[in-house]
């Protein structure tokens, strides 16, 4: 573990130059080229996931960015559980003053979380370092977390995903308001981008409803119901359901309760 976790000169021309990159990030595929360039001189992983407060009794909606082709659907919906994955994971350590990153498994000396490193071992992520921000009155406003990442998770790494996540934070917010912006804000406009039916179909798809229940609530077949979701998923650029609902909520088209 490194005594010194300053930057030293090579980290600061690189921690510069991934600032004045940001700038030009303003989509997802700009930020995900960001995130797999510019960063990973400083901080090297194969999986960013993303969580933003949105409002919602979920708490955050969540993102994933991954060039790991063993991360797959399966472990994203468990990762964004919002009872059981990342940030229910990560809350007692939101609490914590200097807890602000947290490293799984922890190469600082500090006692391993159990309940993390499960998590963190269950869903292919191999390692995690998660910076958490908190919002005004030290409510968790967002989460970043760079898994698979092939450098030790020690005191120097902590101190550069301090460093860099703000910024990080702040371009990915960027992305978000561009998106709602492109979609006319959100629900009021949301025809643009899924239909009022789609919309009623999200929401119950948010309450845990499968076809066959939407079917019948809305009186159809399941086969209608299965293609409005396939074709709410390309909308959304979604590969599941719950990404789907992540990204509805991201966007405004689903309103919290």
């Amino acid at each position: 573990m490194s005594d010194n976790p300053r930057m030293n000169d090579a980290d600061r021309e690189h921690f510069a130059e991934a600032v004045e990159a940001s700038f030009g990030v303003a989509s997802r595929q700009q930020f995900f080229v960001w995130t797999q360039s510019s960063l990973q001189a400083l901080l090297p992983h194969e999986i960013l996931l993303c969580g933003v407060e949105d409002g919602s009794r979920q708490g955050m909606a969540m993102h994933r960015f991954s060039a790991s082709r063993y991360f797959r659907d399966a472990h994203f919906e468990r990762i964004a559980d919002p009872l059981a994955g990342l940030r229910a994971a990560l809350a007692l350590h939101a609490e914590v003053p200097g807890g602000t990153v947290v490293l799984a498994p922890d190469g600082r000396g500090r006692p391993d979380d159990p309940a993390l490193a499960a998590l963190v071992a269950a869903n292919e992520l191999r390692n995690l370092a998660a910076c958490l921000l908190p919002g005004p009155g030290g409510k968790l406003e967002a989460l970043y977390g760079f898994a698979r990442v092939p450098v030790p998770l020690d005191a120097r790494l902590a101190h550069l995903a301090g460093m860099l996540v703000p910024h990080v934070h702040r371009t990915f917010l960027r992305v978000l308001a561009v998106e709602r912006e492109a979609h006319g804000g959100g629900a009021s406009r949301g025809g643009r981008l899924v239909t009022p039916r789609q919309e009623e179909i999200l929401a119950l798809v948010r309450q845990g409803k499968t076809n066959v229940e939407i079917a019948r609530l809305l009186e159809c077949s399941p086969w209608t119901i299965k293609n409005h979701v396939q074709a709410i998923l390309r909308r959304l650029d979604s590969t599941t359901r719950t990404h789907a609902i992540s990204r509805a909520m991201s966007l405004g088209i689903l309103k919290p309760d």
